[in-house]
């Protein structure tokens, strides 16, 4: 059984972006590139960020991330670039985070 593993996870853009990849114990059976998930999350500005209620406050980065994040599930790591394009990245930044990418 495999697990998904946090390579990457940094603001780009204005939005708090988190890498994983899958590593499965049958790796030697795999082929081409990795599996990856990427979830992207608005930050919070402090004058929006929501008032906190519980004793230990939610990091900015976190705050409200259930409610506004998008997960892109890519089939092949080219994939991503496409979709990272299509949720409104610059080619810079996509090229900023598909370098994270474990070859």
């Amino acid at each position: 059984m495999g697990e998904w593993k946090t390579v990457y996870e940094d603001e780009v853009e204005e939005r708090w972006v988190t890498l994983k990849v899958y590593e499965s114990e049958d790796d030697e059976d795999e082929e081409g590139s990795p599996v990856v998930r990427v979830t992207v999350a608005p930050i919070a500005d402090e004058a929006s960020e929501p008032e906190q209620t519980g004793n230990e406050p939610m990091p900015v980065s976190e705050a409200g991330a259930e409610d506004n994040s998008i997960t892109l599930d890519p089939d092949a790591v080219e994939d991503l670039e496409e979709e990272l394009i299509e949720i409104g990245f610059s080619p810079e930044a996509v090229r900023w985070i598909i370098s994270k990418v474990p070859k």
